[in-house]
């Protein structure tokens, strides 16, 4: 049987955390121990011009659902080993993402947190405001995750006014590229490959590098 990636949020961070990360294991020893991957993409959201300025979206692909547009930039790199599939419904409950080995949130909904938490063994949460992020996992305790998962209105990565101004500020492509990390590493950690470990659960800066482990 394949392996199973959820990721769930195609926006900054998502879509290019799967865009570095299907072509990073599309083929090679790693897919073929596992038997194959499925990647799974969940997001409901249309392409708008806004976030053409710091998501993986061309201005031909606006209109167009994240999930189905990320998979059909991607497809060539489908295989019998590598499959992406495209779910244009948001993660709401437990059966959304079941069956699934690994799941990474890269939404900011504190409902698709809270499944994906209850919900998997390997999970990654990621979370990003401005040049900055958090990344929170299954190794992190269950009361400082509860601390970090309440319920408030989602925002979007960019501070505001950051879109119209120019002012991109790239904390998301600082999540993607740990997530991406993450998962290659959980993903060697399950073929059985020794000496592997996934990123440490920790919030950081591109400006100021390294705020704060997670315990």
């Amino acid at each position: 049987m394949p392996v199973t990636v959820t990721v769930v949020g195609a926006g900054g961070i998502g879509s290019h955390l799967v865009g570095a990360l299907v072509p990073a294991v599309h083929r090679g020893d790693l897919v073929e121990r596992l038997g194959g991957i499925v990647l799974r993409i969940h997001d409901s959201d249309l392409v708008s011009e806004q976030n053409l300025a710091h998501q993986r979206f061309l201005p031909s692909e606006v209109g167009r659902h994240k999930a189905t547009a990320l998979r059909s930039a991607l497809m060539e790199f489908e295989s019998d080993l590598m499959q992406v599939e495209a779910v244009t419904e948001d993660v709401r409950r437990a059966s959304d993402i079941g069956g699934s080995d690994v799941v990474v949130v890269a939404v900011d909904s504190s409902l698709a947190r809270r499944v994906a938490h209850e919900s998997s063994p390997r999970w990654l949460d990621l979370r990003c405001s401005g040049d900055g992020y958090i990344a929170i996992d299954h190794r992190v305790g269950s009361r400082q995750v509860d601390s970090l998962t309440t319920d408030q209105p989602p925002m979007s990565c960019q501070l505001g006014g950051s879109i119209d101004s120019g002012n991109i500020q790239f904390g998301f492509m600082a999540a993607a590229a740990h997530g991406a990390q993450w998962v290659v590493q959980s993903l060697r950690e399950m073929s059985g490959e020794s000496g592997t470990m996934p990123p440490m659960p920790q919030s950081a800066s591109i400006s100021f590098g390294t705020l704060g482990r997670l315990e």
